[in-house]
C-alpha cells in the first residue's frame, strides 16, 4: 500500500511540473481597425459592428456600436469632445459617408442610405427608414430628422428641423425648409412640402408637387387630402381644411392673403 501511494504521489508531481511548463497560451488581440478608423478618444471603444476604411472618427465616435458603419462614415470632430459621440450606442446600417457631424447619429437604430444625416443631431434617436443624401441640416441648422420614424427618401428632409419627429412616408425631393415637415404623421409625396414651415401641422395627405411656398399648407388638410400639383405659393392653402383638388390654389397671395388660404 506504501509502494503504491508513492506512485500516486510522484505521478500527480509530474503532471503538476508538465502543466507548469506547458507554454501560455496568448489571448487573441482585439481585431486592429481599418485604415483611417477610430480615431478620437474612446472613438471604438466598446464597439461590436463592422466597420470600413475612415470610419468613426471623433471623441466616442463610435462608442459601444453594434451596427455596420461604411466608409467615411461616422466622423465628427477627433480633438472637441461632444457630450457624446456621432454614432455612439448606433445599431443600425449606417451607408458611406453617412452620419456626419456633432451627434448626428447618436442612439441610431435605423437605416441610413448614403450621404444621409449630415448635420448637428441629424438623426438623432432614428429608428427609421432615411434614404440616401436626406436628412441634411449642416451648421447653423440641426435635427433634420431627429427622433424620426417613419421612411424617408431620398434627397428629403433638408434643413433645421424639416422633419422633426416625422412618423410618416416622405417622397423624394420633399420636406425641404426649417420646419417645413416638423412632426409630420402623412403620406408626402415626391417633390411637395418645400418652403419654410410649408406642412407644419399637416391634417392629411399630400400628393406629389404640392404645397410649394413658405406656409403652402400649414395647419392644412384636416377634412381632405392635398391633391397633385396643388397650393403652390406663399400661404397658398394655410389653414384649409380641404380637400383640394388636383392643381388648383396655384398662385401668389391675393389681397395680403394665400390664394386659397382661410
Amino acid at each position: 500500500m506504501a509502494h503504491q501511494s508513492r506512485t500516486l504521489i510522484a505521478l500527480l508531481l509530474t503532471l503538476g511540473l508538465v502543466v507548469l511548463l506547458m507554454p501560455a497560451v496568448a489571448l487573441a488581440a482585439p481585431p486592429k481597425p481599418p485604415a483611417g478608423s477610430c480615431i478620437g478618444t474612446d472613438a471604438c471603444t466598446g464597439n461590436t459592428g463592422s466597420l470600413q476604411t475612415n470610419a468613426c472618427v471623433g471623441v466616442f465616435a463610435c462608442l459601444n456600436n453594434a451596427g455596420s458603419i461604411n466608409k467615411d462614415a461616422c466622423q465628427g470632430d477627433p480633438t472637441i469632445a461632444p457630450f457624446v459621440g456621432v454614432c455612439e450606442r448606433n445599431t443600425g446600417a449606417v451607408g458611406v459617408g453617412a452620419c456626419l457631424g456633432t451627434e448626428a447619429c447618436f442612439v441610431n437604430h435605423g437605416t441610413v442610405a448614403k450621404g444621409a444625416c449630415v448635420g448637428e443631431a441629424a438623426c438623432l434617436g432614428n429608428t427609421g427608414a432615411v434614404g440616401e443624401g436626406a436628412c441634411i441640416s449642416e451648421s447653423p441648422d440641426s435635427a433634420a430628422c431627429q427622433s424620426n420614424t417613419g421612411r424617408i427618401s431620398k434627397h428629403a428632409c433638408q434643413g433645421a428641423f424639416a422633419c422633426f419627429r416625422n412618423a410618416g412616408a416622405v417622397g423624394e425631393n420633399s420636406c425641404v425648409g426649417e420646419n417645413a415637415c416638423l412632426s409630420n404623421r402623412f403620406t408626402i409625396a415626391k417633390n411637395s412640402c418645400r418652403g419654410s414651415d410649408a406642412c407644419l401641422s399637416l391634417h392629411g395627405n399630400v400628393s406629389a408637387g404640392s404645397c410649394t411656398g413658405d406656409f403652402a399648407c400649414n395647419n392644412a388638410g384636416s377634412d381632405g387630402a392635398i391633391g397633385t400639383n396643388a397650393c403652390n405659393g406663399l400661404f397658398a392653402c394655410n389653414n384649409n381644411p380641404g380637400p383640394i383638388a388636383a392643381g388648383t390654389c396655384n398662385g401668389p397671395p391675393v389681397g395680403g392673403k394665400g390664394v386659397c388660404e382661410m
